[in-house]
């Protein structure tokens, strides 16, 4: 007689099995969830990473809007020169979309909440820069886009402006860079 397939038996062999199984899930089910959602919050370095992953990418918009504004604008202008503003609307529409991606950085958590509160106020000023320079930007890009040769007047003011907002989002994006910064551990 068998004494192995007795059900008594057949039970432990399955709860062996299942056993063995939850075993082998385990690391399987830790590597496809992020440790950081069981244990509320992402590590230092995955917040930074999470954090400059979306400001990367908003910067480097911001940043080529400003360069087809100094590329397309001439120096000085004047009724003579013709403005085309495509590009630079193109421009900034990718800029206020990869903006508009940074704003789930607000409510991410880290598991140093001293990160957090350095970071988020950091963050804060930043998007609000942003924001403040795109305005500008789009304050421009309507003045060009019009009939801007009936009052040139107005190229200083809207250049002064812009360049402002462009300075202080610059700023405030140095003062989130470093506020990132203070939580990287050094390298041994």
């Amino acid at each position: 007689m068998d004494l192995s397939a007795t059900p008594e038996n057949k039970m432990k062999h399955y709860s062996s099995f299942a056993a063995a199984l939850v075993l082998l899930a385990l690391p399987l089910l830790l590597t496809s969830c992020s440790f950081s959602n069981l244990l509320g919050g992402k590590s230092t370095v995955d917040y930074n990473n999470a954090v400059v992953e979306k400001i990367n990418a908003a910067s480097s918009a911001i940043e080529k809007t400003a360069t087809l504004y100094n590329d397309l604008i001439p120096n000085k202008v004047t009724e003579k020169d013709e403005v085309d503003t495509a590009q630079m609307i193109a421009a900034s529409t990718s800029a206020t979309d990869a903006l508009q991606d940074t704003e789930n950085l607000a409510t991410l958590e880290s598991r140093n909440t001293n990160q957090q509160s350095a970071v988020r106020p950091a963050l804060e000023t930043y998007r609000a820069a942003a924001q403040i320079y795109l305005d500008e930007y789009q304050k421009m890009l309507t003045y060009y886009a019009g009939p801007y040769k009936d009052d040139i007047t107005q190229v200083k003011p809207i250049d002064d402006s812009l360049h402002t907002a462009y300075t202080t989002f610059i700023e405030a994006n140095n003062d989130l860079v470093s506020a990132l910064e203070s939580f990287l551990t050094p390298a041994p």
